[in-house]
Parts: C-alpha cells; structure tokens; sequence
C-alpha cells in the first residue's frame, strides 16, 4: 500500500517493504509521476522502502541546480540555484517526515535529469546518502565539471569504499539540438572515469534513446544496479 505524504508542497509516495533495512528516494519531476503499483512492485522486488519525490514543475529549474545560471536557449527559464536550501529541506523536513515511523539502516538516493544533477553534487558534499544513482544527470550545466574537479579529492576521502554510484545517460543525448546540452556525453565520462580513478564503486551505462526516452525502464535499471536480485 502506498502512503501520500505532502511536506509543504512536495508529494511524496511511500511504499513500504516490511522488514526492510534500506530507503530509496527518486527525485522526478511532478509532471512525470510514475504509477503506484510500479512503485509498489519495485519495493517488493528489490526489498526496500522506496519514496517517490515529486519535485513540483515550478521548482525544478531552481530547488536541484548548485548555483545560478541563465537559461540553456532563448525562451527557456533560468535557473535559480536553490540546490543548498533544497538539500536543507530535503534532510530536514522531508527525510524527518517520511522517516519518523520507519527504522532504517541505509539511505540511497536516486536522481533524474536535474535531479541526476544534484544527486551528485549533494553526495559530494554531505554524507545523508550512501549509494546514488543518476540518470541522464545535467552534466553540461555551466561550471558543473570544474566544480566536481575541485571537489574530487576531498570527496573521495570521505567516500571511498563506502558507497556506489550508477550513471546511465541515452546515446541520442549528446546529439541534442540544443548546443548547451551536447556536451552530456563527455562531462558525464569524465565525471565517471574520474571517480574511478578516485577508488568510488561506480558503474556507468548507455542506453539507447534520447533525454526522455522510456523512464520506467530506466528506473528499473538503477534500482536493479543499486539492489541486484
């Protein structure tokens, strides 16, 4: 049975697993909800709690990205680089809210698009979750690279060895018509082959279809990389 949970503005979907010593969030976009007997069948197939968070349209540009930026192309919003007070909600409000009930050992967090974004970045710089997952993550957002670069060593010193990390980006992403966002395909190997090097347990993957392409599936494929049957 799903529980709706409404933290002030963002609904969130909780299915339960009983016995279960781990909690998954997924950040997806209010517009994209996935069904609640996925989310049902997923916690029961994989034996976690799951928690859909769906992060509300009008707040996607801003609560997921690090900074500020101006927008991608003509007639797009810009971003408002809310990420840090989105975080503060997330650990302070949300976690508490979903949580207060269920005695649970492990937290992963599981991230689409922009919030494939600030899955990384927050796991970079805070310890709240111990295994990611980002799918087709914003990687060519401006400054994201050099700031992960600067970030790298002493992440890696608090991470290492103590948590994974899943990538997954479609093979038709970098060829977008938008030039701002071609460069996905190199920042997110980069990004990969430098965690490797850095000792992080990482796993990356390309799947076939564009930014938008089958979402279910790709869910799938995180959660079965994060909890293998």
């Amino acid at each position: 049975m799903i529980s709706k949970i409404n933290v002030k503005g963002y609904l969130c979907h909780l299915a339960q697993f009983p016995g279960a010593d781990t909690i998954t969030y997924m950040l997806y976009p209010a517009l994209a909800q996935l069904e609640d007997k996925w989310v049902e069948k997923m916690a029961l197939e994989h034996k976690i709690n799951l928690v859909m968070v769906y992060v509300p349209a009008a707040d996607w540009n801003n609560a997921l990205t690090p900074w500020p930026e101006p927008p991608e192309a003509k007639g797009f919003d810009p971003f408002g680089g809310k990420a840090p007070e989105f975080l503060d909600f997330l650990q302070t409000e949300i976690i508490p809210s979903i949580e207060s009930k269920i005695k649970i050992s492990f937290r992963d967090l599981v991230g689409v698009s922009l919030g494939g974004l600030f899955t990384l970045w927050q796991w970079m710089i805070c310890n709240s979750f111990r295994n990611i997952a980002s799918l087709s993550g914003s990687f060519w957002y401006e400054g994201f690279v050099e700031w992960f670069d600067g970030k790298l060593a002493p992440f890696s010193a608090m991470k290492q060895s103590k948590g994974m990390a899943y990538f997954l980006l479609g093979e038709e992403e970098p060829k977008a018509h938008i030039q701002a966002y071609q460069s996905v395909g190199d920042n997110t190997l980069h990004i990969v082959e430098k965690l490797k090097q850095s000792g992080i347990n990482v796993t990356f993957e390309w799947v076939p279809g564009n930014h938008f392409s089958r979402p279910v599936h790709r869910a799938e494929k995180a959660l079965e990389k994060l909890y293998p049957l």
